[in-house]
C-alpha cells in the first residue's frame, strides 16, 4: 500500500518527490526539435517572415486550408530530413529538404507546397 502525506508519495518506503520540488528547464525550438529527432517550419513569406506553421512531426496529407500552396520559407529543424509535395495526399511534384537547412522555397515549390513527411530512417 502506499501513504500519501504532504512530502509526496511513499511507495514500499521509496519517497517520489513533489512535483514541485523538480526543476524544470525551457527548451528551445531547436533544443525540443533536436531531442525528437527534427521538426519541419514553414513561413508564408521570404526570409521566415510572415505567418508561420511551426514544429510539424510526423506525416501530413495536407498542411490544411490556412498553409496549403502558401509556403514560400522552410526550416528542418534536427537530424531528419523532410520531403515535400506538391499535392495532397504525398502526390505531385517532390523536393527534399535536407537537416539542419532553411531557405525560401523556389520555382514549382514556392507557394505550393500541400503536404510533407519526414524521411523515414534506416532500419
Amino acid at each position: 500500500m502506499s501513504n500519501i502525506n504532504k512530502h509526496g508519495v511513499n511507495m514500499n518506503n521509496k519517497q517520489i518527490k513533489d512535483l514541485y520540488s523538480i526543476d524544470v528547464q525551457d527548451l528551445s525550438h531547436e533544443a525540443a526539435a533536436t531531442i525528437s529527432g527534427g521538426a519541419l517550419d514553414f513561413s508564408d513569406k521570404k526570409d521566415g517572415k510572415g505567418a508561420r506553421l511551426n514544429n510539424l512531426r510526423g506525416s501530413f496529407r495536407s498542411l490544411g486550408s490556412r498553409f496549403n500552396n502558401r509556403a514560400s520559407w522552410y526550416e528542418v529543424t534536427g537530424k531528419t530530413d523532410w520531403i515535400v509535395y506538391t499535392g495532397v495526399n504525398f502526390t505531385g511534384r517532390i523536393r527534399r529538404l535536407k537537416a539542419g537547412t532553411k531557405g525560401n522555397l523556389t520555382g514549382p515549390f514556392d507557394n505550393n507546397i500541400a503536404s510533407a513527411m519526414p524521411v523515414p530512417s534506416p532500419t
